[in-house]
């Protein structure tokens, strides 16, 4: 019978290349996407409808692809860090600590880009609409939908942080430290 501290190691680390799998796949489909926005222009098109481009969507698009490839990247390091750690190296174990622990922070780092997406949707109102009864409602709905947004993301953030902590935790383990070579 296998120790716990092993089955463990395995399901993490399968679990983990899984994902990393499925991550480089979507990297390599947004790839294609920013191929295809680099030709259709939605900044632009959104410009000629009159609509007001937020600075961080035009910061996005200018630097879609060196964007994308970053994900790709951190995809691919994530590859070789769940290998590592499926085949029992330790540079596999501390590199996938040091990835949980990243995420963990990059989730918490995402909560103001949550906040200035409703910032920027309330700012592509047209001045009299704010004003109006509809507009009013408008704002109401907004505001509403920050709040549900910024406190699902922020439970989000808690529950990733709690769950990478007791990976971090599990992985640090004499029982599991002593599987790594």
């Amino acid at each position: 019978m296998r120790p716990a501290a092993a089955g463990f190691v395995d399901v993490t680390a399968r679990l983990s290349l899984l994902m990393a799998g499925l991550s480089i796949a979507w990297s390599l489909f947004q790839l294609l996407l920013v191929a295809l926005f680099g030709r259709l222009d939605p900044l632009g098109w959104l410009q000629q409808q009159g609509l007001p481009v937020p600075p961080a969507m035009q910061w996005a698009a200018r630097h879609a692809l060196s964007l994308t490839l970053l994900m790709l990247l951190l995809s691919v390091a994530l590859l070789a860090v769940s290998w590592g750690l499926l085949r029992r190296h330790e540079w596999g174990r501390i590199g996938f600590i040091v990835f949980l622990v990243v995420v963990a922070v990059a989730n918490f780092a995402t909560l103001p880009l949550v906040d200035g997406m409703f910032a920027a949707m309330q700012s592509i109102l047209p001045p009299g609409f704010q004003d109006s009864p509809d507009g009013q409602e408008a704002l109401a709905q907004i505001q509403a939908s920050r709040w549900t947004a910024l406190l699902s993301a922020g439970a989000t953030a808690l529950a990733f942080a709690g769950l990478h902590g007791w990976l971090v935790i599990r992985l640090c383990r004499d029982e599991v430290r002593a599987l790594f070579r």
